[in-house]
């Protein structure tokens, strides 16, 4: 999902340290659960950012649908802080039975690799239920920015080398990360400056004091539709279908740049089977409904639902993949 590149400049570091509950505790009691069992009081969806971002748009967005055919009320839980641990630790204490998910975001597969002593192996310690959402990113200017294309931007950076900035929505992001790894890729020496979101990158980025940044389809893709901001290009490996026009990365020059942030559901590991296969069918039918489709049409956000099966397998993958990039591209927090 991803490809491997060179040094960038380091990142702060920083450490957490945390209590968390154990993992094993009421696991036992879970497996002799069966799908007629599920569920048998209220479902909880930990959302480990405050409301009002991507990840509680879609968590609020398919909770209806499934309390419909769940026949339980379906909760929202915002557990925003520590890079998503303290939501890990609130879904980590409760039974593994399914009435308590968590709604983590890629950071769940980074995170491990820029925080030392981190507490949890997602791999292990959780089971996949499916991706709900994909966001790309796309690299955005301000409209009167002088680089047309990628190749006039590189040439930019590389005329005046450390004159050019771009922003992101924080250190650590899948943002931050884009950044530097097309840093890299192009051999341009720029300066990452990281925001507390992407509302103030935003309005630096429109008023110059940054030149560019990788930006959330969420965010990014009504703007460039009205002409506020200019997409230079896409980060998937294939074009996004709300901006057929605008060339990937791939295309200019970046063979192999190919970064999707996802966003799905997760449970305690232990979680019976016949549980996990209930709630992965239940969220592809809130995923097939008109409305949900178009609520994510508009937000620039493709829905997900793949087999469980299938998103522990890119969990594992990312897990392994994000570390080896972080690693050779010399990212730390500080």
């Amino acid at each position: 999902m991803m490809s491997f590149f060179k040094k960038s400049p380091a990142w702060r570091h920083w450490t957490l340290i945390m209590a968390v509950g154990t993992i094993g505790g009421s696991g036992a009691l879970a497996q002799a659960q069966t799908s007629a069992d599920f569920p048998n009081k209220p479902v909880r969806i930990v959302v480990p950012f405050a409301p009002g971002g991507p990840t509680d748009l879609m968590a609020r967005a398919i909770s209806k649908s499934m309390a419909s055919t769940l026949g339980q009320p379906v909760i929202i839980d915002n557990k925003p802080g520590g890079g998503g641990v303290i939501g890990f630790s609130e879904v980590a204490r409760q039974p593994a039975d399914g009435h308590t998910l968590m709604f983590p975001s890629i950071l769940a597969v980074t995170n491990p690799a820029l925080m030392p002593n981190y507490p949890f192996d997602i791999a292990r310690d959780f089971s996949a239920v499916t991706v709900v959402g994909f966001i790309p990113h796309a690299l955005v200017v301000r409209p009167n920015f002088p680089a047309k294309n990628l190749a006039e931007l590189v040439a930019m950076a590389k005329a005046k080398p450390n004159d050019m900035a771009y922003g992101s929505s924080g250190n650590g992001t899948s943002a931050h990360l884009a950044g530097a790894m097309f840093a890299s890729r192009a051999d341009i020496r720029v300066t990452h400056v990281p925001y507390r979101g992407a509302a103030p990158a935003l309005q630096d980025l429109l008023g110059g004091q940054i030149q560019y940044m990788f930006l959330d389809m969420s965010s990014a893709l009504s703007l460039i539709q009205s002409g506020k901001l200019r997409a230079l290009a896409v980060a998937p490996a294939r074009r996004f279908q709300g901006l057929p026009d605008v060339p990937t990365l791939a295309e200019q020059g970046y063979p192999g740049f190919d970064i999707r942030a996802w966003y799905g559901l997760l449970v305690r590991s232990g979680t019976p089977t016949a549980t996990i296969e209930r709630l992965n069918a239940e969220v592809k039918t809130a995923l097939d409904s008109r409305e949900v489709r178009e609520l994510f049409k508009a937000q620039g956000i493709e829905p997900g639902g793949m087999p469980s099966a299938e998103f522990q397998q890119l969990i594992r993958t990312d897990l392994v993949q994000w570390k080896r990039t972080i690693e050779q591209l010399g990212i730390k927090l500080e």
